[in-house]
């Protein structure tokens, strides 16, 4: 059903969409997870728009109310369900309210959703995220107590970009699925296999949401995006080189990368992109071979230690994050310190780190384990003190340097208010206003950093260049 043909464009409150009547509605979404999904939000925000939604960020006052799931993590997984559970409240006193729940979690357990909770009205897979008006117009013709996980089995993959959000970032989707098959993750289960866009549609893409939208960074976006166009014999370098070229755009950055595809091609465009982020998350893992061959990861530590001294070869600044999981299944202490040692030869600038928790249907779920989870805990505990005691040091080199960033939220703390931004290579900054009744929101502002801590930066403003700088050179900053 191509809803889009089927509604009647009009100034009035109503659209009239094939056989139903929509007057003006709010819609509700709560997003887990990663950017992936954060971009899959700002599609469905978009399609719903036809069906006359507007979105609310109150669910109290939504009459649809949906959530885009992650399966990654036991955390993002245990907040949904919590989530879920509260919302039949919210339907017993407004009996009309729809509930949808799409995304990863949907996409393995969607019937059981729907039978386990009666308030539950439809449940979407991943790779239909762009039905979502096609669903909710389902709801509203009375059907209700459905499921729909049914993956695209083409090869082609082909979509623009949607954004609702007013911000001139973006999320740009290029490659989805992942062949890896990591043996702790879900993602192959959750977003199928991997699958490209061509670069010359992602350039026309990128182009639109610059000229029309005032788009200035981008982040491309794929489970696997360092292994992007391989179907289509391309490369994400190719794809970089040719949108280096996009007259006022102003920043790329790229994520998330598996350090088996890291090309020689790839990490000469580090060094040679005006637009590049100089930040790379480069996910390891584990400081251990043992414990990498276990988790199927398919390098060592001396091959991902060699990318690194390439990559700070090729861009001498260049920042460096990863993930790190503690307490795989059977890890020893030894394993344990091994990662100890690759946090302190790396000299990361940040990390995500996280306690192992079993994905069910992954090889790692079936292992025979001997840890406690107090002893993830701890080692979780030990890698984080350390990784904190290493990026205050490293931070400490920003003091007295100016850098400039793109200012994206205000707070007020102990009734100071200072705005935050992120320099190009991903370290947030806070600063305080020249006066109180400046407004910096999404103003590219120059800040000198007068204190540095492990986990931000406080500044103090040199020069606000304001909304409309157009593509600003990061180079020197």
């Amino acid at each position: 059903m191509n809803l889009e043909s089927e509604v009647e464009k009009s100034n009035s409150l109503v659209k009239r969409v094939g056989e139903i009547d929509f007057p003006q509605r709010k819609v509700y979404i709560k997003t887990y997870g990663c950017q992936m999904n954060e971009h899959d939000t700002q599609r469905m925000l978009s399609s719903l728009e036809d069906l006359n939604f507007d979105q609310t960020q109150e669910k109290e006052e939504a009459d649809l109310i949906l959530f885009n799931t992650c399966a990654i993590r036991d955390l993002a997984n245990s907040k949904f369900y919590s989530h879920l559970g509260e919302i039949k409240h919210i339907k017993e006193k407004k009996k009309d309210v729809v509930v949808g729940v799409g995304g990863c979690v949907a996409q393995t357990e969607g019937k059981d959703l729907i039978k386990k909770y009666n308030h539950l009205d439809f449940a979407f897979g991943t790779d239909v995220i762009d039905d979502i008006s096609s669903l909710v117009y389902r709801t509203y013709a009375g059907e209700n107590k459905f499921s729909v996980n049914t993956w695209d089995r083409s090869r082609d993959y082909s979509i623009e970009t949607k954004i609702t959000h007013g911000k001139p970032q973006a999320y740009i989707n290029i490659i989805k699925g992942c062949d890896k098959f990591c043996s702790y993750c879900i993602v192959p289960f959750t977003r199928g296999r991997e699958k490209s866009r061509r670069v010359s549609e992602i350039v026309k893409d990128v182009q639109r949401l610059v000229e029309y939208q005032g788009i200035q960074e981008i982040t491309l976006l794929g489970q696997n995006v360092n292994s992007f166009g391989k179907d289509n014999k391309e490369s994400l370098a190719q794809l970089i080189i040719e949108l280096d070229k996009i007259k006022g755009l102003a920043l790329i950055r790229y994520t998330t990368s598996h350090p088996y595809d890291v090309s020689d091609e790839l990490i000469s465009v580090h060094g040679s992109s005006s637009k590049l982020s100089r930040h790379l998350h480069l996910p390891v893992q584990s400081g251990s071979n043992t414990v990498l061959q276990r988790m199927l990861r398919e390098y060592t530590v001396e091959h991902y230690l060699g990318l690194l001294k390439k990559l700070r070869q090729a861009r001498p600044d260049i920042v460096l994050s990863t993930d790190i999981i503690a307490g795989f299944p059977n890890e020893t202490r030894e394993e344990h310190e091994a990662t100890l040692n690759l946090l302190r030869e790396a000299q990361y600038d940040f990390i995500y780190a996280y306690s192992y928790s079993a994905r069910p249907g992954t090889k790692a779920a079936r292992m025979k384990d001997s840890l406690s989870e107090e002893e993830r805990r701890q080692r979780l505990w030990e890698i984080q003190e350390l990784q904190l005691a290493i990026q205050a040091d490293l931070r400490q080199e920003m003091v007295g340097r100016v850098y400039r960033l793109l200012v994206d939220e205000s707070g007020t703390k102990k009734d100071v208010l200072k705005w935050k931004g992120r320099t190009n290579c991903m370290r947030i900054v806070h600063f305080r206003p020249e006066n109180e009744s400046m407004d910096y929101l999404w103003h590219w502002v120059d800040v000198k950093i007068t204190q540095a801590t492990a986990l931000s930066c406080q500044g103090e403003i040199v020069k606000d260049h304001g909304k409309s700088y157009p593509a600003p050179d990061l180079t020197v900053f």
